[in-house]
C-alpha cells in the first residue's frame, strides 16, 4: 500500500461534498431531492435551439481562452443594461467554465501561501476547499440566522495577512442579500483586500439589490464572479465568468488557460442568444421562484419547521429544534430514509469551530408538483 505521505497536503483539509454526498443518499432511498441546487426543470427552448444551431453550423472547436467575442461583449451590454456598469468585453470580462473554476482561477491569481482569506459562513463549501488548495487560510465570519452581521468580529479577523474577502450575493446557503450599505461596510473594514462577490443568483432576487460592481470606490479592486447556469436553467452547461479590472484579469486569464483553456464552444454561442433575452424573462424568472419559494415555506410551517424565507437565491433554511433532534446531519438522514425527502444539513457549510447544528436547507427550484408531493411525505412529521 502507498505511503499516504507521498499525497499532496493540501488534501488534507478537504472533505467529499456534502452534495454528493446526500445526492447519493437521495438516489440510493428514491427520495425527493430537495438538497442539491439545481432545477429538475428544463432551460428555455430558445437557448437549446441555438446550442444546436452553433453545433449544426460546426462551431465546435476551441475559442479563444478568454471566451468568444460574441458572449463577452454579451455579458458587458447585460451588466450595462441592467446596472449601468462599463466593462471593457476585450480586456475584463473572462468566461470561464463555470463560477466555481472562475472563483478558482481568481483565488489562484491572488494568492500566496500564507495569505488569509474572509469567507462569510455558512458559506459554499467550494470556497474553504480552493483556499486550501492555493496554501492560503481561511478565516470566517458568521452570519447569524437572521441575516445580521457582527461587523467588529469582521474587523478582529483582518489583519496584515489578509488578502481577500470571498462572499456570495445573494448569499448561498442562507438566501441573505447584503445590503449596499454592508457591502461598503466589507469593503471600507477590508480596505486593503481584494473584494470577490459570488453574484451567480444575481437574477433571483425578492428583496433589492445591489452588485458590487455598481459601487465605484471598488472599481479596480472587486471581481464579480456569475453564470449563467442559475438564470437560464441550465446548470450542466458550466458557463459562467469574471469581471474584473484589466489588470486583475490578466492574472486570472493566466491561470484560466492552463485549467480548462476554454470552456465549450457552441454553449457560449447559445448563451449569446441567452443574454439577449428582453426584460420580460427575467422579471417572469423572479415571479415563478417567488412562487415556488411562497409554496415550500408555506409547507414547511404546515410540516412543523420554523423557516427563514430568502431575500434571494432558491434555498430555504429551516430550523430542526422542535423534531427533538440536536444533530443536523442525523435529521437529514432520518428525513431521506423514513420521510422521503433530502435536504442539507447546514453545519456542512461551517467551518470545525462550533457549527451551528439545528438548521437544514431545502431547494425550492422544482416543479410544483414535486414540492407538493415533498409536502405530502413532510406531513409524516
Amino acid at each position: 500500500m502507498l505511503n499516504v505521505q507521498r499525497f499532496s497536503s493540501k488534501l488534507d483539509n478537504i472533505k467529499p461534498t456534502i452534495f454528493s454526498l446526500i445526492t447519493n443518499l437521495a438516489n440510493e432511498y428514491k427520495a425527493i431531492n430537495l438538497g442539491q441546487g439545481f432545477p429538475d426543470f428544463d432551460g428555455p427552448d430558445f437557448v437549446k435551439n441555438a446550442a444546436t444551431k452553433a453545433i449544426q453550423e460546426g462551431k465546435n472547436q476551441y475559442c479563444p481562452s478568454i471566451g468568444i467575442k460574441e458572449l463577452r461583449k454579451a455579458i458587458a451590454d447585460k451588466y450595462e443594461k441592467f446596472h449601468d456598469v462599463k466593462f471593457d468585453f476585450n480586456s475584463e470580462i473572462t468566461v470561464c467554465s463555470g463560477a466555481t473554476e472562475a472563483i478558482f482561477s481568481t483565488l489562484f491569481a491572488l494568492l500566496n501561501p500564507g495569505d488569509e482569506v474572509i469567507l462569510f459562513e455558512p458559506f459554499y463549501d467550494a470556497y474553504s476547499a480552493l483556499c486550501y488548495f492555493t496554501g492560503a487560510t481561511p478565516r470566517f465570519v458568521r452570519i447569524a440566522p437572521d441575516y445580521s452581521i457582527d461587523f467588529k468580529q469582521l474587523q478582529a479577523q483582518v489583519s496584515s495577512m489578509t488578502k481577500c474577502v470571498v462572499f456570495t450575493n445573494p448569499h448561498n446557503p442562507t438566501g441573505k442579500i447584503f445590503s449596499q450599505d454592508e457591502v461598503e461596510q466589507i469593503g471600507n473594514i477590508c480596505s486593503d483586500c481584494f473584494l470577490i462577490a459570488d453574484e451567480v443568483y444575481e437574477h433571483i432576487t425578492y428583496d433589492p439589490y445591489v452588485p458590487i460592481s455598481s459601487i465605484p470606490a471598488f472599481r479596480d479592486r472587486a471581481i464579480t464572479i456569475s453564470s449563467t447556469a442559475k438564470t437560464f436553467s441550465l446548470t450542466g452547461w458550466k458557463i459562467g465568468y469574471s469581471l474584473a479590472d484589466e489588470s486583475i484579469s490578466k492574472r486570472i486569464r493566466m491561470v484560466h488557460q492552463f485549467v480548462t483553456f476554454c470552456t465549450s464552444t457552441p454553449l457560449q454561442y447559445a448563451m449569446v442568444k441567452a443574454l439577449e433575452a428582453p426584460v420580460e424573462y427575467y422579471e417572469s424568472l423572479k415571479r415563478s421562484y417567488l412562487e415556488k419559494r411562497d409554496l415550500l415555506n408555506s409547507i414547511l410551517q404546515e410540516a412543523g419547521f420554523k423557516t427563514y424565507p430568502p431575500q434571494g437565491s432558491y434555498y430555504i433554511m429551516a430550523d430542526i429544534t422542535d423534531f427533538g433532534y440536536d444533530d443536523d446531519t442525523k435529521f437529514c438522514e432520518y428525513l431521506i430514509k423514513e420521510v422521503g425527502v433530502a435536504a442539507i444539513p447546514m453545519s456542512a457549510f461551517y467551518s470545525e469551530n462550533k457549527p451551528l447544528k439545528h438548521l437544514i436547507r431545502f431547494c425550492f427550484a422544482k416543479r410544483n408538483e414535486i414540492l407538493e408531493m415533498a409536502g405530502r411525505r413532510l406531513s409524516k412529521l
